[in-house]
């Protein structure tokens, strides 16, 4: 787990901006529709990573991590990915898991919710 962890933890690094990872392959994720789940909300810090990747391997084994600008942390999450085409199902997928926005990966933007 640990180095998973260290993994997860310099991808971040190497993206500051922002990043959707497959923790299974290490690939970016860049296609398809981003939401979080509501259990790792609020996960920042290198400390954050073991309860993520751990919610994450059960749940599609896909870590989303974003630079909030206005505090300066970094935030990771456990997130699903939904089709484009499913963007209704993305929603209220968001809504149920108390989700402000989500991100279209295919066009590199913010839905918000």
């Amino acid at each position: 787990m640990e180095q998973l962890i260290d993994r997860v933890w310099e991808h971040s690094l190497i993206n500051p901006d922002g990043f959707t990872l497959n923790i299974e392959t290490m690939k970016p994720v860049k296609y398809g529709i981003s939401v979080a789940y509501k259990e790792t909300q609020d996960s920042f810090g290198k400390e954050s990573l073991n309860g993520v990747i751990n919610h994450a391997l059960e749940h599609g084994k896909t870590v989303g991590g974003w630079l909030d600008t206005e505090s300066n942390r970094y935030y990771f999450d456990s997130v699903k990915i939904f089709k484009n085409a499913e963007i209704d199902k993305a929603k209220e997928f968001a809504k149920e898991n108390d989700q402000l926005a989500i991100f279209d990966l295919t066009n590199l933007r913010e839905i918000r919710i």
